[in-house]
């Protein structure tokens, strides 16, 4: 029996987030290559969840029941969840690294559970 494969969901908040930090590196950089190229990196570090999604830590908080998850990707944090009965990732939100996260996904969870 192989692994199981999961499905990977997005949030509005993730795709906003996504949106906006590939929105200032093209801004900030005026190269179109730089930014295709987050995009990518971006898609890559996520399609690693498809495949043992529970390998990373739960950082202690909860969404709708579900212990969210953090997979850090460089300098960008991926915060989901793991819904094994229909074998689904969904990311709820992308930060960076030196954010106060914990604060913003607080404020997210109280707003959105």
């Amino acid at each position: 029996m192989g692994l199981k494969t999961y499905k990977i969901k997005y949030t509005d908040s993730s795709r906003f987030d996504m949106k906006e930090m590939k929105k200032y590196i093209l801004n900030t950089f005026k190269y179109r290559e730089l930014g295709e190229n987050f995009t990518r990196k971006m898609k890559e570090a996520v399609a690693g969840l498809k495949v043992l999604p529970a390998a990373f830590d739960t950082i202690g908080l909860r969404y709708r029941d579900y212990e969210i998850y953090l997979k850090p990707y460089k300098s960008y944090l991926f915060f989901y969840v793991v819904n094994e009965e229909n074998a689904t990732v969904t990311i709820l939100r992308v930060l960076q690294d030196g954010m106060n996260w914990e604060f913003i996904l607080e404020t997210w969870l109280s707003n959105n559970q």
